[in-house]
């Protein structure tokens, strides 16, 4: 009896582990698809604070800088503030500040930033949720740092200070 308890707990841990192994493997080759994917800046469509659609294919060159945030988030409010008082904007071709919310409230949250004083900025609204199919991420906030050919050069993910975004920036150049 003993014996064919050992060999069941045997069989279920050797299972469990080839399962636990096989969705490691699955993980890392979807990531390492996803990284491919974003490299270049992906083909993208978000619709505008106007409700307008804007497409990447509008950006012809960088540097670009993609920040994935929410309205209610405590860190994406310091980031966002952090970025408008800083000069990122004047050293970015474009600054994406994107969001899931309805464009309505978007606009609202990001009054309080005087986010209209920056040319460089285009707010937009992910209403379809395709953010996290495009980039493979559904963290707020999250920094995509494009160079300017359009390639990526660092993702930060999580609230990070401007010092951060501007070394990368000047890494891009």
């Amino acid at each position: 009896m003993r014996k064919i308890i050992q060999c069941v707990f045997l069989v279920v841990f050797t299972l469990s582990l080839g399962l636990l192994i096989s969705g490691i493997i699955r993980k890392m080759l979807l990531e390492k698809q996803i990284n491919e994917k974003i490299a270049i800046l992906p083909s993208f469509s978000f619709i505008t604070l106007a409700k307008h659609d804007f497409h990447s294919s509008e950006i012809k060159k960088g540097p670009v800088l993609i920040v994935r945030f929410h309205r209610e988030c405590e860190h994406c409010q310091y980031e966002i503030s952090q970025i408008l008082k800083s000069d990122i904007p004047d050293l970015i071709s474009k600054t994406l500040l994107i969001s899931s919310d309805h464009p309505d409230s978007i606009s609202k949250f990001l009054k309080q930033f005087n986010y209209s004083d920056y040319p460089s900025i285009i707010a937009l609204a992910d209403t379809s949720g395709s953010f996290c199919n495009i980039f493979g991420k559904d963290i707020v906030p999250s920094n995509y740092i494009y160079n300017k050919e359009l390639k990526l050069v660092k993702i930060l993910l999580g609230e990070v200070k401007t010092e951060t975004i501007r070394k990368y920036l000047q890494i891009s150049e």
